[in-house]
């Protein structure tokens, strides 16, 4: 059953457009960051350190892959508050304070919530042919190291 269960978000991963990959990695880390929650509560700091470095990873991720010079002050904005993300992520992993997951729980739903706006109401500004969003519209573009085994990693573990 997982080898069925990878092999389908393989695919999905590898063919999907770059802006669902983004939606995705949003939703991975905010389980992480719920999983985290959870494992705070219950005392295990292992697993909760594990979880709060996998939403980490993915930040890290999305933050790698702005393209601020064609996504200008967007793509700026979003680098800014990746790095307050993995701040108050850092904080809560060190003090246990659930309410700092808690807040970047919100920003990283509001952040998915608009890209899946933004996909909706123009379904061309996440082209699927290229490896690149418009800039315009997202701030982002896939790096030249992000190859789909690359993007694979950070969606499988989103859901691990």
């Amino acid at each position: 059953m997982y080898n069925a269960a990878k092999a389908y978000l393989q695919t999905q991963v590898t063919t999907t457009n770059p802006g669902d990959v983004v939606v995705l990695l949003y939703g991975g880390a905010i389980n992480f960051l719920q999983q985290a929650k959870q494992k705070m509560k219950e005392r295990d700091m292992e697993q909760k350190g594990l979880l709060i470095s996998k939403a980490l990873d993915i930040i890290g991720e999305l933050d790698s892959s702005l393209n601020t010079q064609k996504g200008g002050e967007l793509g700026e904005n979003l680098h800014k508050l990746y790095f307050y993300c993995n701040t108050r992520l850092l904080m809560a992993n060190l003090k246990l304070d659930p309410k700092l997951i808690d807040e970047v729980i919100t920003i990283l739903s509001g952040l998915k919530s608009a890209f899946e706006e933004i996909k909706n109401q123009n379904p061309t500004t996440f082209s699927s042919t290229t490896s690149t969003m418009t800039a315009s519209a997202s701030g982002f573009a896939a790096p030249e190291r992000n190859t789909p085994t690359t993007t694979m990693r950070y969606a499988r573990n989103a859901y691990k």
